[in-house]
């Protein structure tokens, strides 16, 4: 998209050096316009996790390209440890975001079947680079689609404006490029459609206010600010026409985890009986996950919410200052989820379907259930298992409260005949029951185990697993994945 007339994508390579990727720091909009340099891993997880970089698709962009520079900086014989360690670390950076374990999941497989180092790095950079232009490719479909909507609405009115009332930011800066929420609004205004856009402030980063309509503003688009409270209150008054927000995970049975803050709005487009869509492009579906209550739930600094940056008008210089009387407690969950049945619609790349399983399965047979594990040719979902034994797939936590939270790349340390010592990607808690997906070449089973011990060691998350109650072919596939671990551990020296 556009800034001051030049067109920018968030993400890209450096053209005079590609070992450096540039993006823009998006903590310093709209104030300032500054262009930040990722030479290393490091950076990479730093740009995610500090929100220089945010929002599904460009978090998942950042990843993909934070593998490759992973990659490059790793000796030609060192570049598989290189990967499988930088996608532990960038998997711990924000659990929320589907795209993110999506582009790191595609980066591995892509190189895992390839044997020489150097042709590992340029394949973990050709990777990145699809990863990206994918990106910005699906949200211009996204746009192509939502456009529909936005007409019909227009006929209806006879082209008197369509209002439609956004929240946080999933425009073009979300992206590579175009976005989702924005992309059918862009593509409107394109087509000449009179649109106007009810921007939520998005509390505590300010999103809407920051970025939404500074962006909005350098299209052209008419917006208006409004608190995060507000949308309720035009809903009743008729002044919204239309909700379009984005996601950054969504099940494959429809529901829906955005930013905190879209369910209330979802609840009240319910009352006042207007469309309430989602955009997302099909990276940001989870296809394993049943339930929005199983999505991680983002918990940040309450700092973000009892203070508040901006830009002081006599020094021209960025300040933030507290809001709240000393000792004020806060709690800061970065998301929340929308059930599937208060919403119209996904608009995806493929088209628009409802928020749930049986159509989103139809639109998408070829990704149902499966993830970048499961998308590879046997070959080499085979090849993938058997040099990266020493890698967990998969596990998902279960609390002593029953909750369920999924997490992806945990590490195996050791493997004993009653269980597993790993290094997860979060803190566990000694009680707590795991199920982990194990096993070799395309003989895969879940077990079920509990957690006999957990330490911090050099800052990484350490814990034991003894299994319960294993069946004999549990036993018979866990026995071939602790064979496939030691021989890989003893080729690895």
């Amino acid at each position: 998209m556009n800034i001051n007339g030049r067109h920018f994508r968030t993400i890209w390579p450096d053209p005079e050096n590609r070992n450096n990727i540039c993006i823009i720091d998006q903590r310093q909009l709209p104030h300032q316009f500054i262009i930040e340099t990722l030479t290393c891993l490091d950076d990479s997880i730093r740009a995610i996790k500090d929100m220089h970089v945010r929002g599904a698709g460009l978090i998942g962009a950042t990843a993909g390209f934070g593998m490759y520079l992973a990659a490059i900086n790793a000796p030609d014989h060192g570049v598989n440890e290189a990967l499988e360690q930088a996608a532990i670390l960038l998997n711990r950076s924000r659990p929320t975001a589907r795209n993110l374990g999506w582009a790191v999941g595609r980066v591995l497989a892509a190189v895992t079947t390839i044997e020489n180092g150097i042709d590992k790095k340029q394949t973990a950079y050709k990777t990145a680079c699809e990863i990206a232009d994918e990106d910005a490719a699906f949200c211009k479909q996204i746009g192509t689609h939502g456009l529909e909507l936005i007409a019909a609405i227009s006929k209806e009115k006879n082209g008197k404006p369509v209002n439609i009332l956004t929240h946080c930011n999933a425009g073009w800066l979300a992206f590579v490029d175009y976005g989702s929420a924005t992309a059918p609004i862009y593509a409107a205004r394109d087509a000449g459609i009179d649109v106007h856009v009810w921007v939520d402030e998005t509390r505590p980063w300010n999103q809407g206010a920051k970025l939404t309509t500074w962006e909005l503003q350098q299209e052209g688009i008419a917006n208006t600010l409004i608190a995060d409270n507000t949308g309720g209150h035009l809903m009743q008054n008729g002044m919204v026409d239309m909700v379009i927000v984005g996601t950054d995970r969504t099940t494959h049975t429809g529901d829906v985890a955005n930013k905190i803050g879209t369910y209330l709005k979802a609840l009240a487009a319910h009352d006042n009986n207007i469309p309430f869509y989602v955009a997302l492009p099909s990276s940001t579906f989870d296809w394993e996950l049943e339930h929005g209550t199983d999505i991680p739930i983002e918990q940040r600094s309450g700092e973000e919410i009892t203070r508040i940056s901006g830009m002081n008008d006599k020094t021209g210089e960025i300040e933030t200052i507290r809001l709240v009387a000393p000792g004020t407690q806060a709690i800061n969950y970065s998301f929340d989820v929308t059930p599937a049945r208060l919403i119209s619609g996904l608009i995806t790349e493929r088209g628009i379907v409802q928020a749930n399983k049986e159509a989103i399965d139809a639109l998408f047979p070829d990704k149902t259930k499966t993830d970048w594990r499961m998308t590879m040719t046997p070959t080499e979902h085979r090849h993938f298992i058997r040099k990266n034994a020493l890698h967990l797939l998969d596990y998902l936590i279960i609390d002593q409260n029953g909750l369920q939270t999924t997490y992806s790349m945990g590490r195996t340390l050791d493997v004993s005949e009653k269980g597993l010592k790993l290094e997860t990607t979060q803190p566990i808690s000694q009680g707590d029951t795991l199920l982990i997906t194990v096993g070799v070449e395309d003989d895969l089973i879940d077990l079920r185990g509990e957690v006999v011990h957990t330490e911090m060691l050099d800052g990484r998350h350490i814990t034991g697993v003894e299994f319960q109650d294993i069946s004999e072919d549990g036993r018979r596939i866990f026995k071939k994945y602790a064979e496939a671990f030691h021989s890989a551990r003893a080729q690895n020296g």
